[in-house]
């Protein structure tokens, strides 16, 4: 098979409206790169979701207001500011948006009693709340339904932390998973393996581990002592490890290695970022409120620069594209609606063979 120039899957991808309607088969694909827990590798994530015309969104938890918490922009023009909220939820961090539209949002409000609260898209009220997690600061929902909320608090050991496990439909967990720290930050994989970012007491080095579906333990993969305090990660479509290490975001491209590439986003402080549906453009928070506890003392000037800001990178270059600021505004957990779900496919029409890892040729 001949490997042509990515750029031309735009002509003739599977995951168009017109070449799904003529795709004959459609079927998973095999990695051409090794697992993750093969010397040296990342895993595969990739990739291409599903195009749409519907208007695309921004969603930003502003943790300075309990009645409009979760602000909307319009994702292609922001400057026309909010044009919509979610309202009344405490003390937002972590926002995720499944590939059915259902928004999650953490409350780390320590009660344990209003963990995550999932909205269908459009709606003013949560059909669903999750409870059980003290001081929730990150969720992901896995292809099956399966939700994952990282508390920083834990319920069965505070010094540490859990991931709290909640099957499909449930809203209470049925297991914990204990990474070895205080979890902040979520992410999953095209396989529904779950990433956890976490910090150890005391010292707050960072470190992420994967975790296959149904796992207790996890792999390392960062080498020690090499992020601190990680409050955000991501996987991108060719599967590199993104985490946020202070005012940079590293991305990993092989277990225990340095990272292999450090983007400068011109915030003092990272909190959460997301990708766009393509995985093209990158958002980025940075939220600091100096006074009632939230400050952060980086540094000489407190919260450094460009603090309570959303920024748009583009990703392959690492340029500024934009940056957003309202008033009274701490803005932490980010989500773009479509979202990224990354998938891998392989469609066949004719004699075409089209994968969605981004290799494109003929039988």
């Amino acid at each position: 098979m001949k490997r042509l120039d990515f750029g031309r899957m735009a002509l003739c991808s599977c995951v168009a409206a017109a070449m799904l309607a003529g795709c004959g088969v459609l079927r998973q694909a095999q990695d051409d790169t090794p697992p993750i827990d093969a010397p040296g590798a990342m895993p595969l994530a990739a990739e291409i979701p599903p195009v749409s015309a519907s208007p695309s969104y921004l969603y930003v938890s502003n943790t300075a207001t309990a009645e409009y918490p979760v602000n909307i922009f319009l994702r292609d023009d922001p400057s026309k500011g909010i044009v919509h909220h979610i309202r009344r939820v405490l003390a937002p961090s972590g926002i995720f948006i499944d590939s059915h539209g259902i928004i999650y949002v953490t409350t780390a409000w320590e009660s344990g009693n209003n963990s995550v609260w999932a909205y269908k898209r459009g709606a003013r009220k949560p059909f669903r709340i999750y409870s059980g997690a003290d001081c929730a600061f990150d969720v992901v929902a896995a292809s099956d339904g399966t939700v994952y909320i990282a508390d920083a608090c834990g319920l069965t050991d505070r010094s540490k932390g859990d991931v709290a496990v909640y099957p499909p439909g449930q809203t209470t967990p049925s297991r914990l998973i204990h990474p070895g720290g205080s979890p902040y930050a979520l992410a999953l994989d095209s396989h529904d393996n779950l990433y956890v970012g976490y910090n150890y007491r005391y010292t707050y080095w960072g470190q992420v581990k994967r975790y296959r579906p149904g796992a207790q333990r996890g792999d390392e993969l960062l080498p020690q002592h090499s992020v601190f305090f990680v409050t955000g990660i991501g996987i991108d479509k060719h599967g590199a490890l993104l985490v946020a290490n202070s005012g940079v975001i590293d991305v990993f491209t092989a277990k225990d290695q340095p990272p292999s590439r450090v983007i400068h986003t011109g915030q003092s402080h990272i909190d959460k970022f997301a990708f766009d549906q393509l995985g093209n453009t990158i958002y980025v928070t940075s939220g600091c409120r100096s006074g009632g506890g939230l400050e952060r003392p980086l540094t000489s000037s407190g919260c450094g620069k460009r603090p309570n800001t959303v920024v748009a990178l583009d990703y392959a270059s690492g340029k500024r594209l934009w940056m957003l600021r309202e008033p009274y505004w701490v803005p932490v957990g980010v989500a773009v609606w479509p979202s990224a779900q990354f998938f891998r496919c392989v469609c066949l029409r004719g004699d075409i063979v089209i994968t969605a890892t981004g290799v494109l040729g003929r039988i």
